[in-house]
């Protein structure tokens, strides 16, 4: 029996190194999407081009902060509600498939969660401004019964990664603005799998944290007043984790691993095309084809030394739109579609993740000229993703899984101060 289990551990305890949750509201792999009450609004288009009434631009792109010449303060508050079913039945000739088939299926794994993403701006002269931004970057978290069909393929698993990017950038002119930050984040991960028979967690991932460091960076070009690109680029993170791992009577407090966090691209656009009228558009590259394997260092006696990944690349697609209805309210609308980077060759239970089509929408209202309300939403809808695990010899998990998600935004945006002003030109009398 504890050979299956160290099976099933090696399929699944990764994840919660990673975060690899079954919770379709994040984006692509794990990366958690939900950033911005006005992005949502737009699937994400036009998200690293300057222009935007939001700060949240400053996440992808830190050039995009000159855009901004009032001080800045951006809240914003993410519900995200995650539906995932698991069907399927264990296939094989192992003895233990009619009693792991007589177990009830998974419901609905995904578990509802909040986030919140701050943004500060703060232009300090005509060429340099600053800023500040934090959010949770990774992670959600998934909870299956203990005593379900996958109990022992995928259970409760917990991860944050939050993530403190102070940031700067200098204007050089009305068409270029450069821009660079520093990823300050910090993990944390828990994992249980139960043990047979009774069903009790038993071995995992007790409790595990880490501190990891990046970049960021970007550009912005405005080669005319109605078109505005940005090109935006948050690095890898090699986040490690420390802390204890338990096998059933077996732990260590000081077991090791690294997870090796991707780089992300962002090349984004806002094009005028009427005075009421902005089109948006946006593609992102996510480098998980890096993420590999983690190896563990000190583990448990006989917990797993490698834990498999093996994702490829993701890709994010977005178009959207802002319509200025009047002085005081903005209309917005987009649509995305995001390739996955678990293929169905590496998809297990702990991470049903597959392709997903964003519709989205939103609005920002002028409150006044110093405060503005934010509000969007979301539907994403995951393509059917089928799921070949093993569990161990003669026994092999046969299923799919089915999964949406509902996205709510809310935020404010509050401008205060006057204008920066411009450096008066120097004029020398002779």
């Amino acid at each position: 029996m504890k050979s299956i289990l160290k099976t099933a551990l090696a399929a699944s305890t990764g994840l919660a190194l990673a975060g690899a949750f079954a919770s379709p509201a994040l984006a692509g792999g794990f990366i958690n999407s939900s950033q911005s009450a006005v992005f949502n609004g737009t699937a994400y288009a036009g998200a690293a081009a300057p222009g935007s009434s939001s700060a949240a631009t400053m996440f992808m792109n830190p050039a995009t902060m000159t855009s901004f010449t009032r001080f800045t303060l951006d809240s914003n508050y993410t519900f995200g509600i995650p539906t995932t079913k698991i069907t399927g039945t264990y296939t094989g000739a192992s003895p233990l498939n009619p009693g792991l088939n007589a177990r009830p299926l998974s419901g609905d794994v995904g578990m509802d969660y909040f986030v919140p993403a701050t943004y500060v701006v703060y232009p300090l002269s005509e060429k340099i401004y600053l800023g500040v931004s934090l959010n949770s970057t990774y992670g959600n978290t998934t909870k299956a019964d203990l005593l379900s069909r996958t109990s022992f393929l995928a259970s409760t698993t917990k991860l944050r990664i939050i993530t403190l990017t102070p940031s700067v950038a200098y204007k050089l002119n009305e068409m270029w603005s450069f821009g660079v930050g520093l990823q300050i984040q910090y993990a944390s991960a828990r994992q249980l799998v139960p043990l047979p028979p009774a069903g009790a967690a038993g071995a995992g991932i007790t409790q595990a944290d880490g501190w990891g460091f990046g970049v960021t960076a970007g550009v912005t070009f405005t080669p005319t007043k109605t078109t505005q690109i940005g090109l935006g680029w948050r690095s890898f993170v090699d986040q490690p984790i420390e802390g204890t791992t338990v096998f059933g009577a077996a732990s260590s407090s000081n077991s090791k691993g690294t997870l090796n966090l991707p780089n992300r691209v962002n090349l984004s656009l806002r094009q005028t095309l009427h005075t009421k009228f902005d089109l948006l558009a946006s593609v992102e590259w996510q480098n998980w084809g890096r993420i590999g394997h983690a190896a563990l260092k000190n583990q448990a006696a006989g917990f797993p030394a490698v834990l498999p990944f093996g994702y490829s690349d993701g890709w994010f697609f977005s178009l959207g739109g802002e319509y200025r209805y009047n002085d005081k309210l903005t209309l917005r609308a987009g649509i995305g579609y995001e390739i996955s980077p678990v293929t169905d060759a590496v998809r297990r239970a702990s991470l049903p993740d597959n392709d997903r089509l964003w519709l989205s929408t939103g609005l920002t209202y002028d409150w006044s000229e110093r405060l503005s309300i934010n509000a969007s939403y979301s539907y994403l809808h995951i393509k059917k993703a089928p799921i070949n695990q093993t569990l161990t010899a003669g026994s092999v998990f046969v299923g799919e899984s089915k999964a949406d998600a509902h996205l709510l935004s809310f935020g404010l945006t509050s401008r205060w101060g006057a204008p920066v002003k411009k450096e008066a030109p120097v004029i020398a009398k002779f």
